[in-house]
């Protein structure tokens, strides 16, 4: 019966081992693919933001990326800033688009650990055209100039706080 125990322990290492060189192996497969469509997305979206652009420069500050847009005569259109938020859940990654008269012309979340059915109002049409449309010379607060959905506090103050945040970088480092 004392040797059981070993052969059980070294059957479920070897059965950890394969099982974690699976997982590595499909990993990486799949992260080069999964940061192939994440970079086609982002793309489209620019294109989406700006149809009128033709390039971009990639700009980092601190942790987070800011691309100005540019169109065929090389003027500048805006800044599209790929940025975090806190919500309830977690870390929100977004997207978030300033034209040359610092209005927010296009928002995208890219992904999110919010709630289902509650947090994850942050994804929704509804809320995104709340904050499309606003300048950066706005006040940009929840109740003031986006009106909170009962049960997201949290995740839209999250939001607001960090478009906020983001729209006062692009202002000042951008306009």
């Amino acid at each position: 019966m004392a040797l059981n125990g070993p052969k059980m322990v070294l059957t479920l290492l070897i059965i950890g081992a394969i099982c974690g060189g699976l997982l590595s192996g499909v990993n990486a497969v799949t992260t080069p693919i999964i940061e192939e469509r994440r970079y086609t997305e982002f793309i489209q979206a620019l294109e989406d933001f700006f149809p009128e652009k033709a390039g971009y420069e990639s700009h980092e500050i601190g942790d987070e990326e800011f691309h100005t847009i540019y169109d065929g005569d090389d003027d500048f259109l805006g800044v599209v800033a790929q940025v975090e938020a806190r919500g309830y859940g977690g870390e929100i990654l977004y997207d978030l688009a300033i034209d040359t008269d610092g209005d927010i012309v296009g928002m995208r979340v890219v992904s999110h650990e919010e709630t289902p059915g509650i947090g994850d109002v942050i994804e929704t049409e509804d809320f995104q055209q709340r904050i499309i449309g606003l300048n950066a010379d706005d006040p940009i607060e929840l109740n003031e100039d986006v009106d909170v959905i009962t049960g997201s506090t949290t995740s839209m103050e999250g939001m607001v706080d960090s478009v906020r945040r983001v729209a006062d970088i692009i202002e000042e480092e951008y306009l």
